[in-house]
Formats: structure tokens, C-alpha cells, sequence
């Protein structure tokens, strides 16, 4: 009678260890998944479109970065609607190669560069939008190892309208030194 009550407390005993185990392996698990998660999101191409405005010039800008550690492989961007560079007919975003060509591959820290136009065209209360928009998207595609990615970008110029450029305190010295000099001739 003792051997079949020490057997059922030892069989007690090994479920207990086996749920315990399993239990373990599921968290162990669960660890690997998330270590391999945040790995992949450190290490994968992160393509930025962002609008700014070129340092002590009112000309406003895009600009398109990869700003991860891998290539953005086969990227395709589109604009959603027309978007004429400086107001001109023959300028549309759309017709540029990097909105209608496959990008074979972004390199990290790569960009493109795209003048948009002068802030006070853009801005000005009686803008064209149907020439220079004050919104619109920017839809990117690419991939890397075996993933897509597919991102929306959403571009809004507006609030540039009552911002300022930072100063570059050297460039305004230097300007003051012109004005001075051209005083004196």
C-alpha cells in the first residue's frame, strides 16, 4: 500500500515538473521571439519622407531617407496627386524618375533631395493647390530579406507657413561684414 501512494506522489510531483518545464519553454520562447523582433527592427531599412526648409533660404524641400542599417531593396514611390516644382507646368513630381522607376535599392543614409519650392508660393493665401499643394501623401514600397513594407506618408506644409529658419550666428557675421564692405567700395 505505501509503493502505490509514494507512485501517485511522485506521479503528483512529475506533473507538476513537466507543467513547470513547458511553462518555461513557453516564456523562453516568448523571450527569443522579442529579442528577435527588436533585432530585426534595429537592424531594418526605415524610409523617411519629410518636408523642411533649407537652412537661411526660404526654399522649402523633401526629402527622402533611409534612415535604417539595411538597403531599402526595390523601392517604388507615388505621390498621390501633382505636384509642380516651383510652380512650373514642365516640373511635375510625377513625371521624376523616383516617382515613377523602381528604386533598385536605398543604401543606409541615403538620400534624395527634392526642392519643392519657394515658401511663398506654397504658402501664399491664393496658392494654386491644384500647382503646389499644401497636403499630400507619399506612398513607399520596398522590401528587405523576405519582408514588405508599406508605408503611407502624409505630407503637411502648412505649418512651415509661421515658422523661421534657425540663424547660423557665423553666416550672419559674415553678412554683416559684406554690408560693411560693400559701405566702403
Amino acid at each position: 500500500m505505501v509503493i502505490e501512494y509514494l507512485t501517485a506522489i511522485l506521479i503528483f510531483v512529475t506533473t507538476i515538473y513537466v507543467y513547470l518545464t513547458h511553462q518555461m519553454v513557453k516564456a523562453t520562447q516568448s523571450s527569443v521571439r522579442a529579442i528577435n523582433e527588436q533585432s530585426e527592427a534595429m537592424y531594418r531599412p526605415y524610409v523617411v519622407v519629410e518636408p523642411y526648409v533649407r537652412p537661411n533660404t526660404t526654399c522649402l524641400y523633401l526629402r527622402i531617407k533611409n534612415t535604417g542599417k539595411t538597403s531599402a531593396q526595390n523601392l517604388i514611390l507615388n505621390i498621390d496627386r501633382d505636384f509642380f516644382q516651383f510652380a512650373e507646368k514642365d516640373k511635375n513630381f510625377k513625371e521624376f524618375d523616383a516617382f515613377n522607376t523602381k528604386i533598385d535599392s536605398l543604401p543606409p543614409n541615403a538620400e534624395l533631395l527634392f526642392a519643392l519650392a519657394e515658401g511663398w508660393i506654397v504658402l501664399a493665401d491664393n496658392a494654386d493647390q491644384q500647382i503646389t499643394p499644401k497636403q499630400f501623401e507619399i506612398l513607399s514600397k520596398y522590401q528587405y530579406q523576405d519582408k514588405s513594407v508599406i508605408e503611407n506618408h502624409k505630407i503637411d506644409l502648412r505649418p512651415f507657413g509661421a515658422s523661421e529658419g534657425a540663424k547660423d550666428p557665423v553666416v550672419e557675421e559674415l553678412e554683416k561684414i559684406r554690408k560693411v564692405l560693400e559701405i566702403r567700395t
